[in-house]
């Protein structure tokens, strides 16, 4: 077995309930059986994700009213996160540590080791090196279609995966994995903490503990909320144990804490639950390998997103998709197939060339999306919600700057904001890197590194990519004068004080 170490550039520094721990003492605490069982775990702190699907700026040069874009804009997403106390993810990542050593061990006696292809390090050589990521397991699957030539592909998404994952067959596969019929008392003890989980409200804490609160009023009267103090001034430890006991716990009347008190549910980010997530469905990627292989396809899973390549008719294909949410319960009543998100495409060879069809009206593009890109038999293409991603990223950090620099420059007309904005430099932040070859770094990567890292991996196929970011300059600029614009007029109705 591997060894697990941590180093104190490893350690984290987030604000939580609990004290900053040495590597040292973390090490001692994590690979100690009796005090992992004997450890008090801290609630998850939750926050809720929100963000605003983009949507593509018009193809006129004319400057758009903000107040007319507004009321164009779809509909908000969320996603809940929630994170551990610093000494328990410490623990939850050994734990993971342990199993993912089984769990590769049993992969390998299943011969299954490249079907479950999320949050593991499978190397992109034989004798090592870097790990595959998603632009290799999407050129992986595209070729697989082009060797097949006539072949479907079906694609389906698991509705909520962690949130619908049964305790009690995590228990028993967790067993498997250790060959025991009961999870040892330290084992149990990370168990039931991934599994009846407690967790806190990020405001409501910081509110509760005075970090958080009514902070502006506006001419109208209008109370806004914010940060008492500058965020990166929130202490690491939130509070002392004594304020922890009365003012996050309390009675029941006033405690912030809450339970998953269901039979199923993860949460989603703690250090461990990818891993669970991956071993939860080991039966059921055995049983889809056996079906694909026998049939001369693939089959692939990429955590809640399930993929097979098929050299079978457009009628088997059908018959395979509508069986899966049936053959998918047989591992947890709660999972579900998302019918919104399954897609059947049928390529057809036609001399040297393929040609995608895609038997579902409600996908307007042409072809395969897999792992943030699509394949449309000729041509592999960025996925459009990955560039909407992009560009919603943009329109983030446009907003915050155009308010920036507005409240630094009061008085100044729009036109001279738009003068005085450094756009050069915000293009940095996501457009073409003029050192690109020496940025091997992931953490120096934009998103224009990314696309023309992906378009090198896939080669002629990957040609149409330099132009789909050939546009982000432009949407940049119209974004940040839009923001500019509205934090103008947002300044001039609100009249902050």
């Amino acid at each position: 077995m591997t060894t697990w170490k941590l180093r104190e550039c490893d350690l984290k520094r987030y604000p939580h309930f609990d004290q900053i721990l040495k590597a040292a003492d973390a090490e001692a605490l994590v690979k100690n059986p009796e005090r992992v069982a004997k450890n008090p775990f801290f609630p998850f702190v939750q926050y809720v994700k929100a963000w605003q699907p983009f949507r593509h700026p018009p193809k006129e040069t004319k400057k758009e009213r903000p107040e007319k874009e507004a009321k164009k804009r779809p509909e908000k997403k969320t996603r809940k996160i929630r994170y551990a106390a610093r000494r328990d993810a410490y623990i939850f990542a050994y734990y993971r540590h342990l199993l993912s050593e089984l769990y590769e061990a049993e992969l390998v006696r299943l011969g299954i080791s490249h079907c479950p292809i999320a949050y593991r390090r499978i190397s992109r050589h034989k004798e090592g090196g870097s790990g595959k990521c998603n632009i290799q397991f999407a050129h992986e699957a595209f070729l697989k279609i082009r060797e097949l030539g006539n072949c479907c592909a079906i694609a389906v998404d698991i509705s909520k995966y962690f949130e619908t994952i049964d305790h009690e067959r995590l228990k028993t596969l967790w067993c498997r994995l250790l060959c025991m019929d009961k999870l040892p008392p330290d084992h149990f003890a990370v168990f039931k903490n991934i599994t009846k989980y407690r967790y806190v409200d990020k405001i409501g804490v910081y509110r509760r503990l005075g970090y958080f609160g009514p902070k502006k009023t506006t001419k109208s009267g209008k109370i806004i909320d914010g940060y008492l103090i500058p965020y990166n001034d929130v202490p690491l430890q939130l509070c002392s144990l004594s304020d922890f006991r009365k003012k996050i716990v309390g009675d029941k009347n006033s405690t912030l804490i809450e339970k998953n008190d269901e039979k199923y549910g993860i949460p989603q980010g703690a250090p461990i639950s990818d891993l669970l997530a991956n071993l939860y469905l080991i039966d059921f990627d055995v049983e889809m390998n056996n079906l694909a292989t026998k049939l001369g396809g693939s089959y692939l899973r990429y955590s809640d997103d399930i993929l097979f390549v098929l050299p079978v008719s457009v009628e088997q294909a059908k018959e395979i998709m509508d069986s899966l949410p049936e053959w998918i319960k047989q591992h947890g009543e709660k999972l579900e197939i998302k019918p919104s998100k399954s897609f059947l495409v049928r390529y057809t060879q036609q001399g040297d060339r393929q040609v995608a069809a895609n038997l579902d009206s409600r996908r307007k593009t042409n072809g395969l999306e897999y792992l943030g890109f699509r394949y449309d038999g000729k041509d592999v293409y960025l996925r459009d919600a990955t560039v909407s991603n992009l560009y919603r990223k943009v329109a983030y950090a446009a907003r915050s700057q155009a308010r920036t620099i507005v409240k630094l420059h009061p008085g100044k007309g729009y036109n001279e904001l738009c003068r005085l904005f450094n756009f050069e430099e915000f293009h940095k932040k996501f457009g073409r890197v003029e050192d690109f070859e020496t940025k091997s770094s992931k953490k120096d990567w934009t998103f224009w590194t990314y696309a023309r890292r992906a378009s090198e991996e896939f080669g002629p196929l990957g040609l149409r990519i330099a132009k789909q970011i050939s546009r982000i300059k432009k949407v940049s600029k119209h974004r940040v004068y839009t923001q500019i614009a509205f934090a103008l007029e947002r300044k001039e109705k609100e009249g902050i004080d």
